[in-house]
């Protein structure tokens, strides 16, 4: 039957998705997945201890499940929706992975995770589908959060209670999966419905810094993984997910959104290659600030206030306001989203590391004196645009106790692609991220991890990464 001259943009970007090869992915695009991936691999080994994490193993560990897949950092193997609960959660626990900041998402840890589950769970799934299947679900979900018009500054800007990162979230591990398993047409929209009747995630639990901010990643992946598991069992879902009467694009954002972002250059413009990594373990909004104040240069006995011009009303909300509870995190997951008491750890500390984010490290009085002589302020020349100019120079100005003033501007974060980190240090975070806690990564298990990776298309069975993963810190659940 001929097409309709009209349908929902998810049919072309599952019959682009389904039919993108590892020949047709561009080599920079390769590496910058597999960097990527070992970039996650980082984060997951740095967070296997992270507070909620050992709560969170426990409870899965009494569900039960067909031990099929393993858990990074343990050596309880379970079902897959379980192990990806517990992986993209730890993953995403220390605030390490990677982000699109205009996109406004994680792409790699609502994805990879899935990927590596299911292709430990079907031996015969191979490197180049585990590849395709990321740079295809990665590149949708970072077209879906650019393509609703949404500003963070600016007349137009409104508060910002639902999250991109989960919902793309969602809907891009559930592709994942669907490309993994090898779902045709019919059945993968059905996963994708499925997982659009179960669409959550919100901003709340990073106001009252829950240990949900780090749970709901791991929520988002297993909601994916069942999504795909009910199509394949039969069970239809909405194909309409995008533009019909109540889809994403239609209802949540009121019709107000860029088609042609969605599916227009479909393998000819790459989103994909505006993700940055991340070389601090705060909240991304925060590097820019980071890395003008590391540029100032100031002794800390020669500061007397530091202002840091806010470049937006989203930047202010999530990690300035409340300003005093921001001076003053009550714990380091409250600590990561606290712009004002990072720049007191980086300008007493000279940078800000997992070590400075520990229970001890935030009651430090040095930092917590410093952070009080810290004083955000809204930009007006940034809050009178409009839309998504992401990521937004930052200023700050370091007013010394002699009465000088050091200003210095960070345009591009360290890790944006303005201001990229390559292998070396891609690497290098791996092996702190394996020294990282209380339980010693195994170094010949580290070592095959990354080799693994950088090889990962051509690689017969990437379903060992996961184990490997589990065996590097592994302690009994």
């Amino acid at each position: 039957m001929a097409a309709p001259l009209h349908h929902d943009a998810i049919v072309d970007l599952v019959r682009w998705a389904r039919d993108l090869t590892l020949a047709d992915i561009p080599d920079d695009v390769l590496d910058g997945t597999k960097r990527r991936v070992l970039d996650l691999v980082a984060a997951a080994l740095a967070g296997t201890r992270a507070e909620g994490v050992p709560q969170l193993l426990r409870a899965v560990d009494g569900w039960g499940g067909r031990p099929v897949a393993s858990v990074i950092g343990s050596t309880l193997r379970t079902s897959v929706p379980h192990a990806v609960l517990l992986n993209a959660t730890i993953a995403r626990a220390l605030e390490l992975d990677d982000v699109h900041e205009k996109a406004l998402l994680h792409p790699t840890v609502a994805t990879a995770p899935i990927a590596l589950a299911l292709a430990e769970q079907d031996p015969a799934v191979d490197g180049a589908r585990v590849v395709t299947a990321l740079v295809a679900a990665q590149e949708v979900m970072c077209r879906l959060g650019l393509a609703p018009e949404y500003h963070v500054a600016g007349p137009k800007h409104r508060p910002r209670g639902w999250s991109f990162t989960y919902q793309c979230g969602a809907l891009g591990g559930t592709l994942a999966a669907a490309l993994v398993r090898g779902l045709d047409e019919s059945r993968t929209l059905d996963a994708l419905g499925n997982a659009y009747t179960a669409l959550a995630g919100n901003q709340q639990a990073i106001k009252e810094a829950t240990l949900a901010i780090r749970v709901q990643q791991g929520i988002t992946a297993q909601t994916a993984v069942q999504s795909a598991d009910l199509a394949a069992s039969g069970i239809t879902g909405p194909h309409e997910v995008l533009e019909g009467e109540y889809g994403w694009l239609s209802y949540w954002h009121g019709g107000s959104y860029d088609r042609e972002v969605v599916v227009g250059d479909l393998g000819k413009r790459w989103e994909t290659a505006g993700v940055s990594v991340k070389p601090y373990p705060v909240c991304r909004i925060t590097h820019n600030t980071i890395g003008a104040t590391l540029a100032a240069g100031v002794a800390p006995d020669d500061v007397e206030r530091i202002v840091v011009h806010v470049n937006s009303q989203e930047s202010w909300d999530e990690v300035v306001h409340p300003l005093e509870r921001r001076r003053r995190p009550t714990s380091p997951m409250d600590a990561q989203f606290s712009l004002p008491f990072i720049v007191g750890i980086v300008a007493s500390r000279g940078g800000v590391t997992l070590a400075d984010l520990s229970e001890e490290a935030i009651n430090d009085p040095r930092v917590v004196a410093m952070a009080e002589r810290v004083e955000p302020v809204l930009d007006p020349g940034f809050e009178s645009m409009a839309g998504r100019m992401i990521p937004m120079p930052v200023t700050v100005d370091v007013h010394r106790r002699d009465g000088t003033v050091v200003t210095r501007e960070s345009a591009h974060p360290l890790g944006h692609p303005g201001n990229p980190l390559g292998w070396a240090e891609a690497e290098a975070k791996v092996w702190d991220g394996a020294a990282w806690g209380t339980t010693a990564a195994d170094r010949s298990v580290v070592e095959s991890l990354v080799s693994a990776v950088r090889s990962l298309e051509t690689h017969s069975a990437p379903g060992e990464l996961a184990g490997l993963l589990a065996r590097a810190k592994a302690v009994p659940a």
